[in-house]
């Protein structure tokens, strides 16, 4: 078996995710569809942009695959179109580890070893193991050695959209009441709104129920620390992206002065990556992104957390039903899972590329059992929203 054809799709979906529940598209970089929300640096985009790739081979077995994409999914599509998919046609899918070990070699000498190109090749691994399943006829979570957990993922919401905190307080409440296990909420407008967020949805749900808070990397590590022990005083459970992802040194500050655990995983990409933050103990709980690092690496960083006896909490953002459902094949496979990544907002425009939406039941995500991704693809939603397409 060899792969035959490799298909891109761009995607934008005219769906506004509202990470923070503004409707607008405030300091819009000029003709683009990019902004950026009045709260965080980085920029975001009115549409839902995925970068989908389609891989077919001679006996007939396709393979989907997504790269996180939240902005210019043109590049991975590009590097796939120009660089990895020529690699990897007429290769024998089943063969993902030396293919994924020689696409991450055919251009890190010259420090392309994160990004956009690990994101592409994200998209390839995705599909080579949707494959593999299908010609096995069993899901991935099989293929890489579970279920470990059972068949059902706890979940927690994640980010509270509505406008105003009281709405917010009456969200958080509802969502515990409908089985989800935790609620996470994103802060960074500053630092007394930011305190009064953490206590006012803390006296919501009460003492028992647990919270994690995602600051976006907006803070320095002495405001961090201010949060921090308002965090430790209210029991979070954990602290993610508490400042600057380049800065260790901050996080190893952070990390020994307070209790709460500190969450990292969504800008890394590979076990290289991945290991001085083991290796300095600078994070309390790890969240790789299969759609950033692919299904084969996203194994190795877990295993590598296992041994550091660190808990595996994935990671997902923007994406169709095509990533979520290869995020959860990873969920389901790993001993050292915590809990999964759930965005209310986010699946309705998600299931959309899907032929049966993904599975939620009282708080409890249902990894797909089908064979490979487990998910049929809703093929008609996908072209409908393709701005640019490349076959090779």
């Amino acid at each position: 078996m060899q792969i035959e054809k490799i298909e891109i799709y761009i995607y934008k979906h005219d769906h506004h995710y509202m990470l923070r529940g503004v409707e607008g598209t405030p300091n819009r970089i000029s003709g683009t569809d990019y902004f950026f929300e009045p709260h965080w640096r980085q920029s975001y985009s009115r549409v839902s942009e995925a970068c989908l790739v389609k891989l077919t081979t001679d006996t007939g077995i396709e393979g989907w695959g997504e790269a996180q994409a939240p902005l210019m999914p043109e590049m991975a599509g590009t590097l796939i179109h120009k660089l990895f998919g020529p690699y990897i046609k007429g290769q024998n899918p089943l063969e993902r580890e030396r293919l994924y070990d020689d696409m991450y070699h055919i251009n890190n000498i010259r420090g392309h070893e994160s990004g956009y190109t690990l994101d592409a090749m994200a998209a390839i691994d995705i599909a080579l193991w949707d494959i593999a399943g299908r010609y096995y006829s069993a899901p991935i979570f099989e293929l890489l050695g579970g279920p470990c957990k059972g068949t059902a993922l706890p979940a927690y919401v994640s980010g509270l959209r509505q406008p105003t905190l009281d709405e917010q307080c009456t969200a958080a409440q509802q969502y515990i009441q409908d089985g989800f296990q935790a609620i996470k909420l994103f802060l960074g407008d500053d630092l007394p709104t930011d305190i009064r967020i953490l206590r006012s949805i803390r006296e919501a749900v009460g003492p028992d129920v647990t919270l994690f808070c995602d600051l976006l990397w907006r803070y320095r590590v002495d405001e961090v620390l201010r949060i921090g022990r308002v965090l430790d005083e209210l029991k979070y459970s954990w602290l993610e992206a508490p400042t600057a992802p380049e800065d260790l040194a901050g996080h190893k500050k952070i990390g020994e002065a307070l209790d709460v655990p500190i969450a990292i995983g969504e800008p890394l990409r590979t076990v290289y990556e991945f290991l001085p933050w083991f290796e300095q103990r600078l994070l309390g709980i790890a969240q790789p992104d299969v759609m950033r690092t692919g299904l084969t690496a996203a194994k190795k960083i877990a295993a590598m957390a296992e041994a550091f006896r660190v808990p595996v909490a994935p990671h997902v953002g923007m994406c169709t039903g095509i990533g979520m459902a290869a995020t959860l094949q990873f969920a389901a496979a790993i001993p050292n899972f915590l809990i999964q990544e759930y965005q209310l907002n986010l699946m309705t425009g998600a299931n959309r590329t899907l032929s049966k939406p993904i599975e939620v039941k009282d708080g409890m995500v249902i990894p797909p059992s089908g064979p490979g991704l487990g998910v049929d693809i809703e093929f008609s939603a996908i072209e409908e929203c393709t701005t640019a397409y490349w076959s090779i």
